[in-house]
């Protein structure tokens, strides 16, 4: 090819850019690919016909014991405290003080009520100002009419008699679950080892 005939190949290749570019620009994106999970496929389809995936209402209570090395309970326990914050002032609300747990969930409010699962996550004091704890958990159903878990995320300030976390998603019987996870103290003890019960009641949509 002479150097001519190069040259007018590039200058019609340069004309019909913008046109090409143009046209792929305009043209629609390829639809996603079809979610194969049967059971979320199942649920899309109870949803259809509106049937609830799961329950439209669930409660559970979450007990929380921590761990205190002055009084040595490492046999019951299920809750520890990370490493203290790195500040040299007065910090009277221990603002990032953080907490992981793996709590027993029961169907009633005492400690001998049927265990359905347990708590598994953590909280921060996030607060300079007062006693406020970011919680962000999943609560793991395993015992009951439903299994499955529910993942929880929310504020509660300990001021408040009640408080309002979020449901972000869950799994199994409770696929795709969101709502309000409405939160209340039942009973605290602040003697060492330090424990408490705290109830959620769950409005769910699916």
């Amino acid at each position: 090819m002479t150097a001519s005939a190069l040259a007018s190949v590039i200058c019609i290749m340069v004309m019909l850019l913008p046109a090409y570019y143009a046209a792929a620009a305009a043209a629609p994106a390829p639809a996603p690919a079809a979610y194969s999970h049967d059971a979320y496929r199942a649920c899309k389809q109870k949803a259809a016909d509106r049937i609830l995936c799961g329950p439209s209402a669930f409660t559970f209570y979450l007990h929380n014991t921590v761990y205190n090395p002055t009084v040595d309970n490492k046999d019951y326990f299920n809750s520890v405290y990370g490493l203290p914050p790195n500040v040299t002032w007065p910090n009277p609300y221990s603002f990032g003080t953080t907490s992981t747990f793996e709590d027993p969930l029961t169907e009633g409010p005492a400690n001998t009520s049927q265990q359905i699962g347990v708590a598994q996550g953590l909280w921060q004091l996030n607060s300079k100002v007062g006693y406020t704890l970011f919680h962000i958990f999943t609560a793991n159903i395993t015992d009951g009419d439903y299994k499955g878990t529910i993942s929880i995320l929310g504020q509660i300030r300990e001021v408040d008699p009640v408080r309002y976390l979020t449901v972000v998603g869950g799994t199994g019987d409770f696929l795709g679950a969101r709502g309000l996870a409405t939160n209340r103290l039942v009973t605290i003890d602040h003697t060492a080892p330090a424990t408490w019960t705290l109830s959620f009641d769950l409005d769910l949509y699916y």
